[in-house]
């Protein structure tokens, strides 16, 4: 059986290799400079089941270029020291440690010093739950971003175009489900999304 300590440090690195190949995908590296000026990114949530458990990691890139992350309310300090296809070397809170990662669909197979795990990668937000994630916009199916017609920072109506998502040779509008402002962009037009894969962030207007 897989320890807890050998089970968060694996789900730590599959965010990372898993952030890492996101970033890989988005050919326009300025949308993630920009965002430098907002000192408080909205920090990422990747979930995993292994078996009946369930993961969750929170983490948020800091100025510095570590990440700071959050599994089962223990934080803890992540630097990425080198990661290749299939191999991610990290140094959590100062100790290094090489891990092999596979990706197989939603599968992640981590093989470290201990033996090998499997997670499964929850969708990013089950649909019907994304109101409760202050109104992410999820993709709805694979497929292309053709254009984006919001930045960070604007406020929007519900209804309001956010992108197009070209799938299966149609045009998908995707629209704000509620009147919000723009937290995050995380993709650039060119990228292939993956289903349910997070593509805008909207903050709630009128909090209280």
């Amino acid at each position: 059986s897989v320890g807890k300590d050998e089970l968060v440090e694996s789900a730590i690195a599959v965010a990372m290799a898993a952030q890492g190949r996101r970033r890989d995908g988005t050919k326009v590296l300025t949308t993630i400079a920009s965002g430098w000026r907002n000192t408080k990114m909205p920090p990422e949530t990747i979930c995993f089941t292994h078996g009946d458990e369930e993961i969750t990691v929170n983490y948020r890139i800091q100025r510095s270029g570590t990440f700071a992350v959050e599994v089962a309310e223990e934080k803890y300090d992540v630097a990425i020291h080198r990661r290749t296809r299939d191999e991610v070397e990290l140094v959590i809170n100062g100790r290094r440690s090489t891990t092999a990662v596979t990706a197989d669909g939603d599968r992640w197979l981590i093989h470290g010093v201990h033996g090998d795990v499997e997670l499964v990668e929850l969708p990013r937000f089950p649909f019907g739950g994304t109101e409760d994630i202050s109104g992410g916009i999820v993709a709805p199916m694979p497929g292309n971003v053709r254009a984006i017609h919001v930045a960070v920072g604007d406020t929007v109506e519900k209804g309001h175009l956010m992108l197009v998502l070209e799938a299966m040779k149609m045009e998908n509008q995707i629209t704000a489900p509620k009147a919000g402002t723009v937290a995050a962009v995380h993709v650039a037009e060119g990228d292939q999304v993956s289903n349910r894969e997070l593509l805008i962030a909207l903050a709630e207007e009128n909090k209280e």
